[in-house]
């Protein structure tokens, strides 16, 4: 039995689930929706068994009991938060030394406008719809970064984790990132996803685009 079939039985026993037959952990629909239903005493055993899992329920439990809302803030904050945000994933990426991966991220500095758009959740799809996050190239590597403090079993855990973490953060791969990011937080003086999950908290995204960084802010 694999170490992830391992963590699935642990957690399909938490819900009371049979596991003697296991679906593919890809379609543990179980897995995927249901854990956040279970009492925390649990929840806390079902994270414990991952590298640094006191920590991944800590921010675990920070996104349960986070309800986003639209706040009152002016754009010179906002986009205070996008270059803090920028500035974090750059430190991050300098010391794991992907000299690619830098090259890639500084091509933000290339666009030239910033700006702050309001609307509403609908118009938010449509604008978001040519962008990325800021993150983007620090999301690709964040599974190698992983491993390279948490060895292969917290490279596992990322991939485990990931549809679960997903769901929980309401389909917000920055929020799910920053609950990952826990199992190596100690080894980096910047948290390059605190600044998303902050804006997250306030109903805001950052972007990217070819010629522009954006925060959208739904109001």
């Amino acid at each position: 039995m694999s170490i992830k079939q391992e963590w699935q039985r642990k957690w399909r026993e938490a819900l009371g689930e049979p596991t003697d037959s296991m679906p593919d952990i890809r379609e543990d629909y179980a897995l995927h929706f249901d854990i956040w239903n279970v009492s925390d005493e649990k929840l806390q055993e079902c994270f414990s068994i991952f590298p640094n899992g006191d920590r991944l329920f800590k921010r675990v439990n920070e996104v349960r009991k986070t309800h986003p809302q639209t706040t009152e803030i002016d754009d010179e904050k906002l986009l205070g938060k996008l270059d803090q945000l920028n500035e974090d994933i750059e430190a991050v990426l300098r010391d794991f030394g992907d000299e690619e991966l830098i090259q890639l991220n500084g091509e933000k500095s290339t666009a030239k406008k910033r700006s702050v758009y309001r609307g509403s959740e609908s118009q938010r799809h449509e604008i978001l719809k040519n962008s990325d996050s800021p993150t983007v190239h620090l999301d690709d590597e964040l599974c190698e970064i992983i491993e390279k403090h948490c060895g292969e079993e917290g490279y596992e855990a990322f991939f485990f984790l990931s549809e679960p973490l997903y769901q929980l953060s309401g389909c917000y791969y920055t929020v799910s990132h920053w609950i990952a990011w826990a199992m190596v937080e100690a080894e980096y003086d910047s948290d390059p996803y605190q600044a998303a999950f902050d804006l997250y908290k306030i109903k805001a995204q950052a972007r990217w685009s070819s010629d522009e960084q954006f925060i959208y802010i739904a109001s």
